[in-house]
This record gives C-alpha cells, sequence and structure tokens, in this order.
C-alpha cells in the first residue's frame, strides 16, 4: 500500500522571474509484519518558489514577504492533512528546504524534527535522517522544550556518522543557553535493531542522498515460548527465566 501527500502552492503575482525549486522527498516506513502487510507513505511538498530579483529596497522587502507568507500558507495547509495507514495516524509536515517533520504518535515518534512543531515534543522517539537543517534544525529546541516541559529525555537516533557533530552541536548550546539538554542520543547503523520496548523494535535502512542518510523501519514482534519448554510448568519455567536462560524466540 503506497500513499502519497502532497500540496501544491498557489501561484502569486511576480514582480521578477519565479523559479520552481526542487522538493526534497523523504521516505518513512510503518511495517505491521503480522498481517503480512507493508506499508510505506511518502509525504512531501514542493518548496516555496525562490525569487530571483536584482531590485532593492521596497520592492525586494515585498517580493520577500510574498515568499514568508506562501510558506506559512502551504505549512497550515499540511497541518491540515493526516493519514491513517492500517490503524496508526500519520501527522506532520514537509516543505522541501524549509522543514520536515513526520509523527506517528501511536508510536510515540517522530521522524525529523524540522523547526520543532509543537506536536513533535511530546513524541519520546526522535529519529533523524540525516543533517540538513531543515530535517535536523529544531533539534536543541526539541530537548530543551521538553525539558522545559519536565517530559522525560528523549531518545534520539542518528546515523552514525554524523553523531559526533550533534553532541558538539548541543554542547554549544548547553553553553550558550546554561541548560542541561539531557537525551538519550544513539547511533544506529544499518542492519542493527533497537527494542524500543517489548512488541516494537527499530532497524534503519540505507537511503541515497546527497549527504550520509537512512531510514527506519519500526515492526511489531512477538515472543513465543520456545518448543523445548512447552511442557514445563510456569513455576519451572519462570525460574528458567529468572537464572538468565533465553526461554522465549521472537516471531
Amino acid at each position: 500500500m503506497q500513499i502519497s501527500l502532497a500540496t501544491t502552492i498557489p501561484k502569486v503575482p511576480s514582480f521578477s522571474t519565479y523559479y520552481p525549486s526542487t522538493s526534497n522527498q523523504t521516505q518513512y516506513n510503518v511495517q505491521k509484519p503480522s498481517h503480512g502487510i507493508s506499508t510505506q507513505t511518502h509525504i512531501s511538498l514542493p518548496a516555496p518558489c525562490a525569487v530571483k530579483s536584482s531590485s532593492t529596497g521596497f520592492l525586494s522587502a515585498i517580493e520577500r514577504a510574498i515568499e514568508e507568507e506562501e510558506y506559512r500558507k502551504a505549512r497550515a495547509e499540511v497541518i491540515r492533512k493526516g493519514l491513517n495507514v492500517e490503524g496508526y495516524s500519520i501527522e506532520g509536515h514537509s516543505i522541501g528546504g524549509h522543514e520536515t517533520c513526520v509523527i506517528v504518535p501511536q508510536l510515540k515518534a517522530a521522524f525529523d524534527i524540522g523547526r520543532c512543531p509543537s506536536r513533535a515534543v511530546h513524541q519520546n522517539f526522535l529519529f533523524i535522517t540525516h543533517a540538513h537543517l531543515d530535517h535536523i534544525g529544531g533539534l536543541p529546541m526539541y530537548i530543551a522544550t521538553r525539558g522545559l516541559y519536565g517530559l522525560k529525555p528523549p531518545t534520539v537516533f542518528v546515523p552514525p556518522s554524523i553523531k559526533e557533530d550533534v553532541e558538539k552541536l548541543l554542547d554549544v548550546h548547553r553553553s550558550m543557553s546554561q541548560v542541561e539538554l539531557n537525551l538519550d542520543l544513539i547511533a544506529l547503523d544499518v542492519g542493527e535493531t533497537y527494542e524500543m520496548r517489548n512488541d516494537l523494535v527499530v532497524r534503519p535502512v540505507r537511503t541515497h542522498h546527497v549527504i550520509p542518510s537512512q531510514g527506519y523501519v519500526i515492526y511489531s514482534v512477538r515472543k513465543k515460548l520456545k518448543k523445548q519448554y512447552i511442557h514445563l510448568e510456569g513455576k519451572k519455567i519462570e525460574k528458567l527465566k529468572k537464572s538468565g536462560v533465553q526461554i522465549t524466540d521472537s516471531v
């Protein structure tokens, strides 16, 4: 099942030549293997047209105001939209070159943070796909706002290639703002798996971009008692579990 959401930005009066800019597209996957369904959701918007003008002063100010107004209109249009895929609500917005943040509330997860929309602050898990500012720029604000609201430190996943730089970025903000910015920063590489909760795991997948990037697949798992222990009584199974024996398989 593939669902695409796109919003076209209305045309505006032109004081000079407008050149359509290329929109980035970010892909996020939500899968429910127990149903044998693979769902891909593409959410993208064309970026506001870039203005090319040699004019200065009053006309330049008007052009900038129009561009910003069109951006606000596009952003508001996306915020009003939402998707429901196999019981999962998918919210957020993606405007190429400006901001991308996609939220799945049932998973308490946000994919990229854009400019840190307020809805994203309450998501416990944040998955960063790459280091372009329209995808990661709101990270310090996201962490700081959670601290301000008394929420627990978030778990933030990043590609291993940018973890050191992210730590440096946060240290700069700690120094400037005199705040703690508490988080659990995890460098999760392609092929690795992280258990978000007992029935939910995440695994990065390789993506192609002009800088290092990756996507994330979140899928459900179930624990099933191994065949060799099925005949045992509950107390014996509990004893084995407490002794450290792996008594279940993930399915």
